[in-house]
């Protein structure tokens, strides 16, 4: 199983409705790509200076089915969605 986080830190003048629509629609992914074995979603509490603003808490089969969620039409039209709005961007990947 293939552990899958990313870390999510939005530009300052980001709305919270945004970030709401983004953890929506990531949300509906879960039930459309069948890749996708597990998704959760957090957000920071702290709002320290080290902090980041959300995390998906991924897993996946293999990394051809990262690959293939990755670039499936769906995962690319929330990115592009978001993207705009990102300040940072972190992932970490692992077998577990």
């Amino acid at each position: 199983m293939l552990q899958h986080y990313v870390f999510i830190k939005y530009q300052d003048n980001t709305s919270a409705d945004h970030i709401d629509a983004f953890v929506e629609k990531m949300q509906a992914l879960k039930g459309r790509i069948d890749e996708i074995k597990t998704l959760h979603i957090g957000r920071d509490e702290l709002k320290e200076a080290r902090s980041w603003d959300l995390i998906l808490d991924m897993q996946f089969a293999s990394i051809e089915d990262l690959r293939r969620y990755q670039t499936h039409p769906e995962h690319q039209a929330i990115m592009a969605f978001n993207d705009p709005h990102v300040a940072d961007v972190g992932a970490i990947d692992f077998d577990k």
